[in-house]
């Protein structure tokens, strides 16, 4: 009986490390689902565009340099420039 449990136990452990790998789509999907704030296991229309209004904030602000509640061309024309690959490159 001992030689069987350790016969299983080591033919059991290629399988440890595996259910664990996680693809580049299920990370997507669990970064999307951390956004259920009720934890009703689904992304509301509210609780998506709580994120996208603040992250549309954080990105305003850095394109304003000059914090006057407005971009100017040259404002964008910099933000372009300088973070551009950083909304435009996927992040692996």
């Amino acid at each position: 009986m001992r030689k069987l449990s350790l016969l299983l136990f080591i033919l059991s452990l290629p399988f440890v490390g595996y259910a664990g790998v996680k693809s580049p789509t299920d990370k997507i999907v669990d970064t999307f689902m951390a956004l259920d704030g009720d934890m009703s296991e689904t992304v509301s229309y509210a609780e998506y565009m709580s994120m996208v209004q603040q992250r549309a904030k954080v990105r305003f602000s850095r394109m304003d340099r000059n914090h006057d509640g407005e971009v100017s061309a040259e404002e964008y024309r910099h933000f372009w420039n300088k973070e551009q690959s950083a909304y435009y490159r996927l992040k692996r």
